[in-house]
């Protein structure tokens, strides 16, 4: 079952990275345009696009996992707490609430960052085909 459910995965990651590519790709008029050397730069650009922001987003999931932004939900719970009513308890302490947090945490996105990292490396590769093509 878990073959099945990262099968799914990765190719809705694709399908997500492929229109974003399109989306790009159509916003900077690459069906328009006539010259190779500029179709060829603009769907280098259109690749790199959800390159970097798939890697991006899974980094930014992993530093998460790892429980590096806890202390601004903590404090942002504080602070809703001053509010209510039996704000004159005990509150429960970092630690506790990082226990609490880590319980609950989501693994890195493995199948977003290969995602990322397959467009990025084809974006990479029309850069240098268009660079090869430019001189």
């Amino acid at each position: 079952m878990k073959d099945k459910n990262s099968r799914w995965t990765y190719s809705l990651y694709i399908a997500v990275a492929m229109i974003v590519s399109l989306i790009s790709a159509t916003i900077w008029d690459v069906f328009s345009q006539t010259e190779a050397l500029t179709v060829v730069k603009i769907v280098s650009d259109s690749f790199t696009l959800p390159g970097v922001l798939f890697i991006g987003i899974s980094l930014l999931g992993w530093v998460s996992s790892k429980g590096a932004f806890d202390i601004f939900g903590f404090s942002f719970q504080g602070l809703l707490n001053l509010w209510k009513k039996e704000s004159y308890q005990k509150q429960e302490t970092f630690y506790d609430y990082r226990v609490k947090k880590d319980e609950n945490r989501k693994p890195f996105n493995l199948p977003m960052f290969l995602t990322g990292t397959a467009f990025l490396v084809l974006g990479i590769i029309m850069t240098v085909i268009f660079l090869i093509m430019e001189s």
